[in-house]
């Protein structure tokens, strides 16, 4: 339980530039302990704090999430990078527990959207890169990996604490004079990256925007490192996926956690799409299937230009809500969501054409 599952942590991309305050009184405390070789300064620390006070100051749930954080060597055109402590969960464990837990009208839906019984079945890539309806009931349908943060949203304590950390966030050393540590009147220099935006988006990883589709993107093609055989049926024995991809659609009814596709969040049971997936970084669309995908402006879309500045937006937040997570303000119920992404995106087109 030393980092997740993923032979590859959730990244967030540089795309469009480079080819604080006091914690809020709310539930949900966020440790930060700076373990890098080279100390953050005070306003790189300060800009970290005012991320993890948004969240804060997002979710009520009554737990403290342990991140270490530090300024690393990360790869070409990459921000920053998160690694998370796991556990497993039975399927049927989880739905009881996100059963328990619901307090809002997403919640119920969500709850509703997964079956009950011992295990849940989807369309999946097997290792041959073909795609079958996977409800045989082996281990992967029975048994989900879950980060430990997300566990103590669902009030499970898995014993994590500052020496044992929920997550360790990095950032790029490369781009250390690029980033803005700090919003002028709620926005950052065009030629600026905002970190509190790319601190926001790790934080995110790292409380279970998380999906296995990107472990089957790696593996499919590298079945040696990730000790595998390379048959068809090699995801079979062992667990693949995480909470998050219970709501992962491409139809209604049609739970699809494939490779590539079209696949998008949903709460109940692929009825409203609410939020395109990306669909992985090798066999998809390129980017990580961790993220929504990139053409709608989200805090866990997979990149972020220079002098954007934003934080979560409905869709970010009603997946957290979804997963376990208990909100502080309440987003428009899934029922309304569908007439309100059309109206945003309506006022965009708008804004624009007026714009060219």
């Amino acid at each position: 339980m030393l980092s997740r599952k993923s032979f590859r942590p959730a990244a967030f991309a540089l795309a469009l530039g480079l080819a604080g305050l006091a914690p809020t009184a709310q539930a949900l405390n966020i440790v930060l302990t700076d373990v890098g070789a080279t100390p953050m300064s005070a306003a790189q620390l300060g800009a970290f704090q005012a991320a993890a006070n948004y969240w804060s100051g997002k979710l009520t749930d009554n737990a403290t999430v342990y991140v270490n954080i530090a300024f690393s060597d990360l790869g070409p055109n990459i921000l920053g990078s998160t690694g998370s402590n796991w556990d497993t969960i039975n399927y049927s464990t989880l739905r009881s527990r996100l059963a328990t837990d619901a307090k809002s009208a997403t919640d119920a839906l969500a709850v509703a959207s997964m079956p009950t019984g011992s295990a849940v079945s989807f369309w999946a890539t097997q290792g041959d890169l073909t795609t079958r309806f996977d409800n045989d009931g082996s281990t992967n349908n029975k048994l989900l990996g879950i980060n430990t943060a997300n566990l103590k949203a669902l009030g499970v304590d898995p014993g994590t604490n500052a020496g044992n950390p929920d997550a360790r966030i990095e950032f790029a050393n490369a781009f250390a004079s690029d980033f803005a540590f700090t919003r002028v009147n709620g926005g950052v220099p065009a030629n600026k990256i905002d970190f509190i935006t790319v601190a926001e988006h790790e934080i995110g990883h790292a409380l279970g925007f998380v999906s296995g589709v990107d472990d089957i993107d790696f593996c499919v093609s590298n079945a040696a490192q990730c000790g595998l055989s390379g048959a068809a049926n090699q995801f079979e024995s062992d667990w693949w996926y995480y909470p998050l991809d219970m709501f992962r659609y491409s139809a209604a009814g049609k739970r699809d956690l494939t490779l590539g596709g079209s696949p998008y969040f949903s709460v109940d049971g692929g009825l409203t799409s609410i939020q395109p997936f990306s669909t992985g970084e090798e066999h998809g669309n390129g980017w990580q299937a961790s993220h929504f995908g990139p053409n709608v402006l989200t805090l866990m879309r997979p990149f972020v230009g220079n002098g954007q500045s934003y934080d979560a937006s409905p869709s970010d937040l009603m997946a957290f809500d979804a997963i376990g997570w208990d909100l502080a303000t309440a987003v428009p119920e899934p029922s309304q969501y569908a007439l309100l992404i059309g109206g945003l995106v309506a006022v965009g087109l708008a804004r624009r054409r007026k714009r060219d």
